[in-house]
């Protein structure tokens, strides 16, 4: 069986050991990969699966704000269906939230779906079958790096941790205020402005 993979790595901080251990799990050969989110500092140790299969890349979008999962896979993953005759199956990695229309448009084609997941979900039973992945925590080394990714949601530069801090801040205050305030005058200020920086930022 011949299989498209899209994976999502930012959508769970996939690492390269626990994927390759989830493609291993595969029955079938790699027609088609495509890897999204892919920072060439982060994500190095993809370069020889990327080398040896040809995989397109595509970089980390900026913002997403009112959906977690990455439009390109979304569309990718219907025209793969729906032009690629030898592609039969595929493997996909992304955020479950919003992927359940995705998954229900490929197996209306006739695909074999089967999804990357790091626990059982609604949406990961709704495919045809699901492979566990390894949940990896960072270390406290790549907590810290900077990078040039964005911080998710927020379209803060990573390089602007103060920034990013500021605003942490300022929401906790608005909260602390809300929470304290005595009179609706005060209560509908604290409102206001936590209204005005969820706007600004998420």
């Amino acid at each position: 069986m011949n299989y498209a993979v899209l994976v999502d790595l930012n959508s769970m901080r996939l690492s390269y050991d626990s994927f390759v251990k989830a493609m291993d799990k595969i029955d079938g050969k790699i027609a088609y990969a495509k890897l999204y989110g892919y920072n060439n500092k982060r994500n190095n140790d993809f370069n020889n699966f990327i080398k040896t299969y040809g995989v397109e890349v595509a970089l980390p979008v900026s913002n997403r704000k009112k959906i977690r999962v990455d439009i390109r896979q979304v569309i990718d993953a219907i025209t793969i269906a729906c032009t690629y005759k030898n592609v039969e199956a595929f493997f996909i990695v992304c955020s479950e939230l919003d992927s359940i229309a995705m998954v229900n448009a490929l197996k209306k084609l006739g695909k074999r779906v089967v999804m990357g997941t790091q626990s059982p979900s609604f949406v990961a039973e709704q495919c045809d079958s699901y492979i566990m992945l390894e949940r990896v925590a960072p270390s406290v080394q790549e907590e810290d790096k900077e990078d040039d990714d964005f911080l998710p949601y927020t379209g803060i530069e990573g390089k602007k941790v103060d920034e990013m801090k500021k605003v942490k801040s300022d929401l906790q205050d608005m909260i602390d205020r809300k929470l304290s305030a005595k009179s609706e005058i005060e209560m509908g200020q604290s409102i206001l402005g936590l209204d005005d920086l969820l706007k600004k930022y998420f």
